[in-house]
C-alpha cells in the first residue's frame, strides 16, 4: 500500500474516533436538551458508534504494529 493512501486511511480512522465517541453520547445529550428530536429508532446511534470506535481503533493498531513489524525487518 503505498504512503499515500496509508495515511489517508489513517486520517479516516483519526476522524472516526471522536465521531463514533459523540454518536454513542447522542442519546444523553438529545434526553437533556429540550426541543432536540429523538432518534425514531433508539439505540441505533450508539451501536453505530460502537462500531465506528471499534474499528476505528483496530485498524489504527493494526496499522501501527504492521508499520512497527516492518521497521523491524529493515536491516541498519
Amino acid at each position: 500500500m503505498s504512503s499515500l493512501k496509508r495515511s489517508l486511511h489513517r486520517s479516516v480512522a483519526i476522524l472516526l474516533l471522536p465521531l463514533g465517541l459523540l454518536l454513542i453520547q447522542a442519546e444523553v445529550i438529545t434526553r437533556n436538551l429540550s426541543g432536540v428530536v429523538e432518534s425514531p429508532v433508539p439505540g441505533l446511534s450508539r451501536a453505530v458508534g460502537i462500531a465506528l470506535l471499534t474499528g476505528a481503533a483496530l485498524y489504527l493498531v493494526a496499522s501501527g504494529l504492521r508499520q512497527l513489524a516492518a521497521a523491524a525487518d529493515t536491516p541498519f
